[in-house]
């Protein structure tokens, strides 16, 4: 059987098994073969397999040294299993319809029942258009997607605290030989006693459609006629959020809408604080849009990232398409000139597509998932709906799969 995972490559089901099989992969430390099958590019767990193999004990065992009793042995296992997986990963990288291979972010946590600590076990990820074969953008992919994994196993990072892609996978095995973890549920703990007072007054964290995790944020609305019945929520969503904003006695917040076809629109001219006379003026334009044909993303982000870089803040980009977008494939062929427009300051972009029902809309949203998955992953976000963010594993529980269920 053969497998397609990339549109111009395909892996031979029993060469990646004899690859996996080798003496210098360390298999694992990912999905097991017999559980798991690649689809569109992505090397999955089957989701009726799930529980099974979260009953074998294995993975890169995220854990931290013994200092009460002076022992740094879990802290030398961890640092071992890290180097181990970067090192399979390079030597998966060296066959070549395996050179763009990369971890793919989906993981499986398996608690170590006689040690505090987690085994993780990873996916992979083969790009469409060969975005990893440059190691600055596959060392920055894996180690964001280790870092996913350390904080879900309940951990943060104590050391290193920084890492430099532009050296590459063997930098980043060098990064993992130093790892150290420290736990963090005694500070989340902290925190939420310190933080315990105010909860009642400042709620929850302005929402609109997901939690907005910046005190900046820029919402770019696609102006398609496909969107338009959607326009009404987006309104009384943003409407919602930007009461909440102002009503918040310790944060302030900055925001402006972005409406764009072929040409891109903002509702501020730049990113400004909310308040009364900010936030009429959002929903007034928000009020205002009209249907447009031919439609762009790109020229949406170039002025977001105009907006960006002068605000000079962490910002979060909530981008509302409906996915029909032929410029998507292009932005992907070429996204680091595109990043290199905010000039170096963090964002966070999810993307947000209307909610896929049976039928032609389901089919549209099948053809055009994986590369809204890949923008979203590529601008450090994920894919949801107008209903709140969907992971891609969660989304893939409605679609088939090549080699067996999900």
């Amino acid at each position: 059987m053969e497998i397609q995972a990339k549109e111009n490559i395909v892996i031979d089901e029993d060469i990646f098994r004899e690859c996996m099989q080798q003496l210098e992969i360390a298999s694992e430390f990912f999905f097991p073969l017999e559980h798991a099958a690649w689809y569109q590019g992505y090397f999955s767990l089957k989701k009726d397999d799930i529980a099974e193999v979260r009953t074998k004990l294995s993975g890169v065992r995220f854990q931290v040294a013994d200092l009460r009793h002076g022992n740094i042995e879990p802290e030398h296992q961890c640092q071992q299993d890290v180097v181990n997986l970067i090192q399979s990963l390079i030597r998966l990288r060296e066959i070549p319809e395996l050179a763009n291979v990369v971890l793919s972010g989906e993981i499986l946590t398996i608690s170590q029942p006689l040690r505090s600590g987690t085994c993780v076990k990873f996916g992979l990820y083969l790009d469409p258009n060969g975005r990893f074969n440059d190691e600055t953008a596959a060392a920055r992919v894996c180690h964001r997607s280790i870092i996913r994994a350390v904080q879900k196993s309940g951990f943060t990072i104590a050391s290193p605290k920084t890492f430099d892609s532009e050296t590459g996978m063997n930098g980043l095995s060098e990064w993992g030989s130093q790892l150290q973890l420290r736990r963090r549920h005694k500070s989340w703990l902290f925190l939420l006693l310190l933080l315990l007072p105010f909860w009642f007054l400042n709620g929850n964290p302005p929402k609109i459609f997901v939690p907005i995790e910046t005190q900046s944020v820029v919402i770019l609305v696609e102006k398609s006629a496909a969107m338009i019945p959607h326009f009404s929520t987006v309104q009384a969503e943003a409407k919602n959020a930007l009461q909440q904003m102002m009503s918040s006695p310790f944060s302030k917040y900055y925001v402006d809408v972005i409406a764009y076809h072929t040409t891109a629109t903002s509702a501020l001219g730049s990113i400004k604080k909310v308040n009364n006379k900010t936030g009429e003026q959002l929903i007034q334009f928000l009020n205002r849009l009209e249907a447009e044909e031919n439609i762009n993303l790109q020229t949406g982000i170039a002025l977001a990232a105009q907006e960006v870089a002068a605000h000079q803040k962490p910002t979060t980009l909530l981008i509302l398409t409906n996915g029909q977008d032929i410029n998507i494939v292009k932005m992907l062929q070429n996204m680091k000139p595109i990043l290199n427009q905010f000039q170096g300051v963090k964002i966070t972009g999810n993307i947000l597509t209307p909610k896929p029902s049976i039928g032609e809309e389901l089919k549209r949203f099948i053809k055009t998932k994986q590369k809204l998955i890949a923008l979203a992953t590529a601008l450090n976000g994920q894919l949801g709906t107008l209903s709140g963010v969907t992971n891609s594993v969660q989304y893939r529980k409605i679609l088939p799969v090549m080699g067996g269920k999900m």
